[in-house]
């Protein structure tokens, strides 16, 4: 009677971790939707103000940025962008950023922007 106890629980734990990673695999992947309140997000375009990355942990991302926002060059490279893209411009104007304040565009692996501002 013991070991048909044990086979029967043995049974349900395998049917049970089964289900579960069946269930794991089908749901939406957990992911961080949190702003900081330095950052926006719509649209998949998250604008970025480059003060909110004047810290320890991103500090080498706000040098790069500020030295950005000095070039002459790079503001032309930031503005040629948005003419380009007018859904990006869009998505910008709706969030009330003033665009000649745009530094840097990047664009992710999955057609999202980030856009940094000075």
């Amino acid at each position: 009677m013991n070991s048909a106890v044990k086979l029967a629980l043995a049974g349900a734990m395998t049917i049970a971790s089964a289900s579960g990673a069946a269930l794991a695999q089908t749901t939406d992947p957990m992911v961080d939707t949190t702003a900081t309140t330095a950052s926006t997000m719509s649209d998949d375009v998250t604008v970025v103000l480059m003060t909110s990355l004047n810290d320890e942990s991103t500090r080498e991302k706000f040098t790069k940025i500020q030295r950005l926002s000095k070039s002459e060059t790079a503001m032309a490279e930031a503005q040629a962008e948005l003419q380009k893209d007018p859904g990006l411009t869009a998505a910008l104007t709706a969030q009330n950023v003033q665009l000649e304040n745009v530094v840097l565009v990047e664009t992710a692996a999955n057609g999202g922007k980030t856009v940094y501002l000075k």
